[in-house]
């Protein structure tokens, strides 16, 4: 019940292809065109976009951090507040706390939202660093050898499903 997008996705792929499919799957396709679009980046381009998403990462615990600093402002004034808190009818006040507890959930799904895209775009990044990385040592060790294994035409490859004409034998 709780298992998350992830699972609920491979299970929507298992009911649409029980088989794994033979070609790219088409709910893919905007992991693929962000992969490829970093594929056209330079090394150093792609170096500072990993930069910049690892700083979003470690920010964008904002939001749950300025939510719970709300009943902290709260314990401050909180002479004055139990004051106003006396006038009001019970029935507001419950419905202050619902609309107060409605926005924190909606605060910590729009979170995790933005960590899971933030860890996705990082992952992606990783893996195209890292290809590269593996052709410059390849092409530095054995400069005939990287010619032949990476044709100029082709673009850096993600470990994605393959496309349609593309067979094993070119990974």
């Amino acid at each position: 019940m709780l298992r998350g997008d992830v699972d609920r996705f491979y299970r929507a792929l298992r009911r649409e292809y029980p088989d794994p499919p033979p070609g790219p799957v088409k709910r893919l396709d905007h992991v693929r065109e962000i992969a490829s679009y970093y594929a056209g980046l330079t090394q150093e381009e792609r170096y500072l976009m990993l930069a910049w998403a690892r700083k979003e990462e470690n920010g964008i615990g904002m939001i749950p951090l300025a939510l719970s600093a709300i009943p902290f402002f709260g314990l401050i004034v909180s002479s004055r507040l139990q004051e106003l808190l006396s006038q009001v009818p019970i029935w507001q006040i419950f419905l202050f706390w619902l609309l107060f507890a409605s926005l924190v959930l909606l605060s910590f799904y729009v979170h995790q939202s933005q960590k899971a895209y933030t860890a996705l775009h990082i992952t992606l990044l990783e893996q195209l660093i890292e290809q590269e990385n593996n052709r410059r040592r390849l092409a530095a060790a054995q400069p005939q050898l990287a010619m032949q294994a990476t044709p100029p035409a082709e673009e850096p490859r993600l470990m994605l499903p393959p496309e349609p004409g593309i067979t094993s034998e070119h990974h």
